[in-house]
C-alpha cells in the first residue's frame, strides 16, 4: 500500500484502490450488530461513519465534474461558510442518513466509489494537479494554489485510512 500522499493521478489511482481494499476487508468481516448497535463517544456507529465517507465522497465527485461540491453534499456553501466548523457540519450530514439502512449505505459507499474511479480514469495526467478554483470557480474563498488533489485524497482515499481505525476500535468494543 502506497504510504505517502500521492502526489499525480497514477499514485491516486492505486492509494484509492489501496485504501478501499482495505476498508472492504474491514467492512467484511464486521457482523450487521458491530455496524448498527454499537456506539462511539459522539454517538456515531460504523454505520454513521460510512455514510459520513459518502457524502464527502459525493462532494469530491460534484467538484471535479464541476457542479456545486456542498449542494451534492446536501448542504449549501453559504451554510459551510456559516458554520466554519467541520465537526458541527458533520453533525449535521449525519442527520441526513439516519433512517437509512446499512444496505443503503454500504450500496451509496461502492456506488460513490465506483463513480470516483471512472472520473478519476477519464481525467487526463495533470488534470489532478490543478487547483480547486479551476474545478469551483464560483465557490467563494480565496485559492489556496494546491492541486485539487488534495481535497480528492482527502475526501476519498485518505478519509477511508482515517477513519478505518475508529471503524476498527468501534466494532472490537463490547456493547
Amino acid at each position: 500500500m502506497a504510504t505517502n500522499f500521492p502526489t499525480n493521478k497514477a499514485q491516486f489511482e492505486d492509494h484509492l484502490r489501496d485504501a478501499w481494499a482495505q476498508l472492504q476487508q474491514t467492512l467484511d468481516s464486521l457482523t450487521e450488530a458491530q455496524m448498527t448497535e454499537r456506539t462511539d463517544a459522539v454517538g456515531w456507529t460504523v454505520k454513521d461513519h460510512l455514510a459520513h465517507l459518502v457524502v464527502w465522497e459525493q462532494g469530491i465527485i460534484a467538484l471535479l465534474n464541476r457542479e456545486p461540491r456542498y449542494e451534492a453534499m446536501g448542504v449549501d456553501v453559504e451554510t459551510v461558510q456559516r458554520l466554519n466548523e467541520w465537526g458541527v457540519l458533520n453533525q449535521i450530514l449525519r442527520v441526513q442518513d439516519q433512517s437509512a439502512t446499512l444496505t443503503d449505505v454500504r450500496d451509496r459507499l461502492r456506488r460513490a466509489h465506483e463513480e470516483l474511479v471512472a472520473i478519476v480514469a477519464s481525467l487526463e495526467p495533470g488534470d489532478l494537479l490543478k487547483t480547486y478554483s479551476h474545478y469551483q470557480p464560483d465557490e467563494p474563498g480565496e485559492d489556496s494554489g494546491e492541486p485539487v488533489l488534495r481535497w480528492v485524497v482527502g475526501n476519498s482515499s485518505g478519509h477511508y485510512l482515517e477513519h478505518l481505525p475508529w471503524i476498527q476500535q468501534l466494532a472490537a468494543e463490547s456493547s
